[in-house]
């Protein structure tokens, strides 16, 4: 049975979906666009591996990236549970010719995918949407679906943000026990050199279950929080490697500034992303990561 959670999720990306793909395209918008950031990066990786032959997009909403990167050469299949977003994205690759992209309309726990099957395998804006205990095996059936020496790349909502954002977030973290570790954490990556410089540190626990956040734009009461550190110490139990943590959404200024200012902050956004591969510096100004891990030859 969906939760709360899961319901919430499926209603707004049913009802957004044509909103979400000009959100993805840049249309009309003075804000940041961190789909394309977040697309961006995955992109650069597919790029800086020649060899890679298949793809795997987790949470495809109307299918820009798996159009992208099938645009490649490459066989690209997107995998969403909104049948709105699955529909705009069928429809812009039939527009486009893109044969190589496949979309599917279907829960990535009811997807049989074949072991040690692609190469890449991506999922933005996805993990903040099921729980701990979902997380886990849907980290476990990445592991398995990894063709040796593949990449798996995971953003995810940076709860270190939190320590900057001076907004409910930061008040939120001031009530639990947790703010000196996650500060701790933060200072590792501002000062590391090299993720293995980070690696043996403790990091806080997860946020609790049932933990609600406050307003964001999207109508979901819970969008769970992660450090970059708390997802690669999850992603090594499995033998996966962790290879760059990648700023995105930096912001130079707080959102308050933001939300009144958005196309300055756009362009400060803009010229701190120039900067953040292979960067820890900038993180924990990111409102969101990608970590990228691979898997053993």
């Amino acid at each position: 049975m969906a939760t709360k959670q899961q319901r919430e999720a499926l209603e707004y990306f049913r009802k957004h979906a044509e909103e979400w793909r000009s959100k993805a395209e840049g249309l009309g918008s003075t804000e940041v666009n961190v789909i394309e950031q977040r697309n961006g990066y995955v992109l650069a990786i597919v790029d800086e591996n020649p060899t890679m032959r298949s793809f795997l997009d987790v949470g495809c909403g109307t299918g820009e990236l798996v159009r992208r990167v099938a645009g490649r050469g490459i066989d690209a299949v997107g995998v969403d549970f909104a049948q709105e977003m699955i529909d705009l994205a069928n429809q812009k690759a039939i527009e486009e010719t893109v044969t190589q992209a496949k979309f599917i309309r279907r829960s990535i726990f009811d997807f049989e995918i074949p072991g040690k099957s692609y190469d890449l395998i991506s999922a933005n804006g996805f993990i903040e949407y099921i729980s701990g205990r979902e997380m886990n095996a849907f980290f476990d059936l990445i592991t398995e679906a990894l063709a040796p020496g593949g990449s798996f790349v995971v953003g995810s909502r940076n709860r270190l943000f939190n320590l900057v954002s001076m907004n409910d977030f930061t008040l939120q973290e001031l009530e639990t026990a947790d703010i000196g570790l996650l500060i701790r954490e933060a200072v590792k990556w501002t000062t590391a050199k090299r993720i293995g410089d980070v690696l043996g540190a403790d990091c806080a626990p997860l946020q609790a279950p049932a933990t609600e956040h406050a307003k964001t734009g999207i109508d979901v009461t819970t969008r769970f929080q992660y450090t970059p550190l708390q997802l690669i110490k999850l992603l090594h139990a499995r033998g996966l490697q962790a290879v760059e943590v990648y700023p995105v959404h930096i912001h130079g200024v707080p959102p308050s500034f933001c939300d009144t200012n958005a196309r300055i902050h756009s362009s400060i956004a803009d010229l701190l992303q120039a900067h953040a591969r292979h960067n820890t510096q900038l993180l924990a100004h990111a409102s969101t990561f990608m970590l990228h891990v691979k898997k053993a030859d």
